[in-house]
C-alpha cells in the first residue's frame, strides 16, 4: 500500500470494513429487538476431498482429530497447504464459519477457488462445508458471508445465496436491485442494500434498501432508502428499525438512513455530527444506543477520527473520546454492556470499555497490529459482551484471532 488513498484502497476498505455488527438480541429502549448485520467479503467453491490422519487436521466433511485450545491450528490435508481468510461469522462464541482462499486465489490469474470450515466449539476443530458459488477474486463486489445459526446462513458479493442445511446446499435469492452490496438479518426480516458501482471510481456507486419477509423470496424496495454518486452502502437493522448508510465524495456529510425494516413506512434521513467524512463506521446495540465514527481525510497510514454516542437511537448525539489516528477507520462493533472495538486499513483494534470514553489496545494482538500497518487488513467484529473475533487478511498464519475477555487478551488460530 502506499501512504495516501488511492480509489483502490477506498474501495477495498468500504467494501470489506464499512460494517457494523450488533451483539446480543433483546428489546432495546426504541421499541426494537437487536438482529445481526454482514457488510462485504467472500470467494468461489473448490471442495477438498482426500482424508487425512493427522491430528489437528481437517478431512472434506469431518474432523480427523483435534488440537489443543486456545491455540488451534486447522491443517487442509490436500494441496494447497496454506489459505488466507476473506471472511468469517460466529453467530455465537460456540458455532463459527470462516471463508479461506488458497494462495492461487491471491494472484492476478486466480485458481477461482475459495473454502468453507466450520466449527461448533469455539475453534477447537473444524470441518469443510460445501462453499457458496461467490466469484473470487471479485475488486469491484467483494463477498462476505452471514451465518445466523449453525444451520442458516447467506453470501452475497455479485448475487445472493442462502443456505438452510449449514452449507450443504446454497440456494440463489435474487433482490431485484442487481449486486448486494450489505445484508441485514432482523427479527422476521432481512434487509438488502443492492445496487451497482463503477469498477473505475470508488464514488460511482448507487444503492436502494430491499425487504423481504425471512424465508420469503418477495423482496421489495423501501420507499426512501436509497442513494446515488456515493460509497457502497452498509445496512444494519436493530429489530423493527433498519438503519443504511456511507459516504460521500469530497468530505460532505455522510448519508445515514432510518425506517422500519418490513418498509411500512418511508425512511428518513437521521441527522449526523459529522461534518464530513472520507470513511464512516457505525454500530448499534441494545437499549438504543448507536456509536458513531467519522474519519477524515487519510495519508501516510494515519487519520483523524472523531467518535459520537447516541443514547436514543440517533436523535441526539454527544462526542466522545477521539479514537488514535493510526489507520483508516471502517468497522465498529459494539456490545450490550458497551465495550466498543474499531478496526479499518492500517490499524490495530481499538476497544473502548466504556462507550467511547477512553480508547485502549490489547498487547496480545501487536504481532496482527503489526502486520496490520503494513496493509493486512485486521477486522474484529463482536459476538457477546466478551466474545469476539478478528479476521485478518492475506496471511497465511495466525489468520485468527478469539477473545474471551471483551479483548483483553487474544488467542491467535492458523487456518492450514
Amino acid at each position: 500500500m502506499t501512504g495516501h488513498w488511492n480509489g483502490y484502497e477506498l474501495r477495498r476498505l468500504r467494501v470489506a470494513l464499512i460494517t457494523a455488527v450488533v451483539a446480543g438480541v433483546g428489546i432495546a429502549a426504541c421499541g426494537q429487538h437487536v438482529g445481526q448485520h454482514v457488510g462485504q467479503h467472500v470467494n468461489v467453491s473448490d471442495k477438498r476431498s482426500a482424508l487425512s490422519s493427522d491430528p489437528g487436521r481437517v478431512s472434506a466433511g469431518r474432523a480427523v482429530g483435534r488440537s489443543d485450545f486456545p491455540r488451534s491450528d486447522v491443517r487442509w490435508p490436500s494441496h494447497p497447504s496454506q489459505v488466507a481468510l476473506a471472511g468469517a461469522s460466529f453467530p455465537s462464541a460456540s458455532v463459527g464459519w470462516l471463508l479461506a482462499v488458497p494462495p492461487c486465489g491471491l494472484q492476478a490469474h486466480s485458481c477461482h477457488a475459495v473454502l468453507l470450515l466450520k466449527t461448533v466449539n469455539g475453534g477447537r476443530t473444524w470441518v469443510s462445508a460445501q462453499p457458496p458459488p461467490v466469484r473470487w477474486p471479485d475488486a469491484t463486489y467483494a463477498p462476505a458471508i452471514l451465518f445466523t445459526s449453525s444451520r442458516d446462513g447467506w453470501a452475497l458479493g455479485r448475487g445472493l445465496w442462502r443456505t438452510r442445511d449449514g452449507g450443504s446446499s446454497w440456494q440463489s435469492v435474487r433482490t431485484g436491485g442487481g449486486p448486494v452490496q450489505s445484508l441485514a438479518v432482523a427479527r422476521g426480516y432481512v434487509l438488502a442494500a443492492a445496487g451497482r458501482c463503477s469498477q473505475l471510481d470508488a464514488w460511482r456507486c448507487s444503492f436502494q434498501v430491499y425487504t423481504a419477509k425471512a424465508g420469503s423470496a418477495s423482496w421489495r424496495p423501501i420507499p426512501g432508502a436509497s442513494g446515488a454518486r456515493i460509497a457502497p452502502a452498509a445496512v444494519l437493522a436493530q429489530g423493527r428499525t433498519g438503519y443504511v448508510f456511507t459516504t460521500r465524495p469530497d468530505l460532505v456529510k455522510p448519508v445515514l438512513l432510518t425506517g422500519p425494516v418490513d418498509g411500512s413506512a418511508k425512511w428518513r434521513p437521521v441527522p449526523t455530527p459529522c461534518r464530513g467524512a472520507s470513511s464512516m463506521a457505525l454500530a448499534v446495540a441494545q437499549g438504543g444506543w448507536l456509536f458513531l465514527g467519522c474519519g477524515s481525510e487519510p495519508g501516510a497510514g494515519e487519520q483523524r477520527k472523531i467518535a459520537y454516542i447516541s443514547a436514543d437511537c440517533g436523535r441526539t448525539w454527544h462526542q466522545v473520546a477521539s479514537p488514535p489516528s493510526g489507520g483508516y477507520l471502517g468497522r465498529a462493533s459494539m456490545t450490550t454492556d458497551g465495550t466498543i472495538m474499531l478496526s479499518g486499513g492500517r490499524m490495530d483494534v481499538y476497544i473502548s470499555r466504556n462507550r467511547g470514553r477512553s480508547w485502549t489496545t490489547s498487547p496480545s494482538l501487536n504481532y496482527a497490529a503489526g502486520l496490520a500497518g503494513a496493509g493486512f487488513t485486521l477486522s474484529a467484529t463482536t459476538t457477546s459482551n466478551n466474545f469476539a473475533y478478528a479476521v485478518q487478511t492475506g496471511v497465511f498464519s495466525r489468520q485468527l484471532w478469539i477473545t474471551r475477555d471483551a479483548g483483553r487478551h487474544w488467542t491467535p488460530i492458523t487456518v492450514r
